[in-house]
C-alpha cells in the first residue's frame, strides 16, 4: 500500500511538471492592436505614468488636509534625583531673619520629585491665501500629470508599430528567402545531372552552389535579426524576453490600412495636440505659481485650542485616583501678517512672471512648429507611398526577368553567370520593395500620431 502511495504522488509530480513546461512554452499571439492594447497595461514607461498620476492625486488630498484640523497630543514624565535649588536675596524676604550675616542668599528647593503632563491640542487653519493658491495648483498639476500619461500612450503606440513592422518585414523575408532556397537547391541537383551528362561545365554547379551558400548566409541573417525584434517587440510590450510570442498581421492587411488620401487631406488643429496640451497645463501651473507668490503679502489666521493636565507626586502614584491633576485650557487665534521681506516676495513674483512670458513665448514657437512638422510628415509619407509603388513595379519586373532567365537556363539558352546576375538583381530589388514598405509603414505611424486628438 505504501508503495502504491509513492508512485501516485510521483506521477502527480511529473503530469505537474509537463503542466508546467506546457504552460511555459505557450505562445502568445498579437495583432498590431492587441499588442497595442497590451502595452497600455504593461510597457514599463506607461506603468510609471499611471503611478504619477495616482501620486498627484495623493498630493491633492495631502495638500487639502492642511487646512483641516490638526489633532495632536502628548504625554511627558520627569524624575528630580535632586530638585532644583533657587537662590533669593535675603534682603528681599526679611521674615526669614538673615542668617547669612547680612546681604547673603536664601537657598530654596521647590516642587516634588515625580512629575507628569498630558496635553491635547487642536489647529485649525482659517484663512491663508497661500493654501487656496496651493490647493489649485495641485489640482492642476494632477491634469498635468494625466496630460502626461496621454502622451505616453500615444508615443507607445507609434514605438510598438515600428517595433512590429519589422518582425512582418523579417518574416516576409524569411518566407521568400526559404523558398528561393529550395528552388535554388532543386536546380542544383538539375545541374549536377546535367553536369554528369556533360552537357553543362563545373563553373555551372560552382555558380548554383555559391548561390545557395550567399543563400543560406542571408537566411541565419535573417533569423538573427528576427530574434532581435522580437526582443524589440517584448521590451516595448513589457513582456519578459523568455515569453513566445508571435504576429499574427500580414503586409497585405497593414497595407490595406494605409488610407493615402484620407491621410493627406486630414486637416490639423494645434490646439488637439498632445504636446500643446501639455504647454497649456504647463502655463497654467506658470499662473498659478505667480498667484501663489503675490500670496505671500496676504496674512494667514489660525485658531488653536489647548487642553493639559499636570501633577506632581511624592512618588510615582500617577494612576491613583484620590490624586489630584491640574489642569490647564486654552483657545486663541493666531495672526501673521507679513510686513518687509526686503524685497525677498517681490523678486519671487518678478521671477515668476517673467518664467510666465517664456512660455507664452514657447506657445507660438510650438503653433509654429507643429504645423511645420505635420507638413513635413505628410510630404515624407506621400514621398514614401511613392516611392513604395515604384518599388513594387520594380519588383514584379525582376521576378518576371529572373523567371524567364530561369526558364532559359534549364532550356540550355542561357548562362549559369547570366541567372546569377538576374537573381542578384531579383533578391536586391525584392529587398528595396520590402525596405520601402517598412518606410511606408513608420511614415503612416509618424503621421497619425501627429493627428491624433488628445482627450
Amino acid at each position: 500500500m505504501k508503495k502504491k502511495s509513492i508512485a501516485i504522488w510521483i506521477g502527480i509530480f511529473w503530469i505537474s511538471v509537463f503542466f508546467a513546461e506546457g504552460i511555459a512554452q505557450e505562445t502568445r499571439k498579437f495583432t498590431l492592436e492587441e499588442a497595442q492594447a497590451f502595452a497600455l497595461e504593461n510597457n514599463y514607461n506607461i506603468r510609471n505614468a499611471i503611478t504619477d498620476v495616482e501620486i498627484a492625486e495623493k498630493k491633492v488630498k495631502e495638500n487639502l488636509a492642511i487646512g483641516l484640523p490638526q489633532i495632536s497630543a502628548g504625554a511627558n514624565y520627569n524624575y528630580y534625583i535632586e530638585l532644583p535649588t533657587t537662590i533669593i536675596p535675603a534682603g528681599d524676604f526679611p521674615m526669614f531673619g538673615d542668617s547669612t550675616g547680612g546681604g547673603g542668599n536664601l537657598e530654596f528647593k521647590f516642587g516634588l520629585p515625580h512629575n507628569a503632563s498630558w496635553n491635547a491640542s487642536l489647529n485649525q487653519l482659517i484663512f491663508s491665501g497661500q493654501y487656496i493658491v496651493g490647493l489649485m495648483a495641485s489640482q492642476a498639476y494632477v491634469g498635468l500629470v494625466e496630460s502626461n500619461l496621454e502622451k505616453s500612450e500615444i508615443d507607445i503606440k507609434e514605438e510598438i508599430a515600428k517595433a512590429y513592422y519589422p518582425v512582418i518585414i523579417l518574416k516576409q523575408n524569411k518566407e521568400l528567402f526559404d523558398s528561393t532556397l529550395v528552388s535554388l537547391s532543386k536546380m542544383l541537383y538539375e545541374t549536377e545531372e546535367y553536369y554528369k551528362s556533360g552537357f553543362l561545365e563545373d563553373t555551372d554547379v560552382d555558380q548554383i552552389k555559391l548561390l545557395i551558400s550567399d543563400m543560406e548566409t542571408t537566411i541565419v541573417n535573417i533569423d538573427n535579426q528576427l530574434e532581435i525584434a522580437y526582443n524589440m517587440l517584448k521590451y516595448q510590450m513589457g513582456i519578459p524576453f523568455e515569453m513566445e510570442i508571435e504576429v499574427t498581421d500580414n503586409l497585405d492587411e497593414l497595407l490595406d490600412d494605409v488610407n493615402r488620401e484620407f491621410l493627406l487631406n486630414s486637416s490639423f488643429d494645434y490646439s488637439n495636440h498632445i504636446d500643446y496640451r501639455l504647454l497649456q497645463g504647463q502655463e497654467r501651473m506658470a499662473m498659478l505659481q505667480l498667484k501663489l507668490n503675490r500670496s505671500e503679502y496676504y496674512p494667514t489666521l489660525s485658531g488653536f485650542y489647548s487642553f493639559q493636565q499636570d501633577a506632581q507626586r511624592e512618588k510615582f502614584d500617577f494612576t491613583a485616583s484620590d490624586k489630584k491633576w491640574f489642569t490647564n485650557q486654552m483657545v486663541g487665534l493666531q495672526l501673521d501678517v507679513p510686513i518687509f521681506s526686503s524685497g525677498n516676495r517681490r523678486f519671487k513674483v518678478q521671477q515668476a512672471q517673467l518664467e510666465l512670458e517664456k512660455i507664452k513665448v514657447q506657445d507660438e514657437q510650438l503653433k509654429q512648429g507643429l504645423s511645420l512638422k505635420v507638413k513635413t510628415v505628410k510630404s515624407e509619407f506621400n514621398n514614401a507611398f511613392m516611392i513604395y509603388k515604384n518599388k513594387q513595379l520594380a519588383v514584379d519586373n525582376a521576378e518576371k526577368i529572373y523567371q524567364k532567365t530561369e526558364i532559359k537556363y534549364r532550356e540550355g539558352l542561357s548562362t549559369s553567370l547570366n541567372l546569377s546576375q538576374t537573381y542578384n538583381q531579383y533578391l536586391t530589388t525584392q529587398i528595396d520593395y520590402l525596405t520601402s514598405i517598412l518606410t511606408l509603414l513608420n511614415k503612416k505611424s509618424e503621421l497619425e500620431k501627429e493627428l491624433t486628438k488628445a482627450n
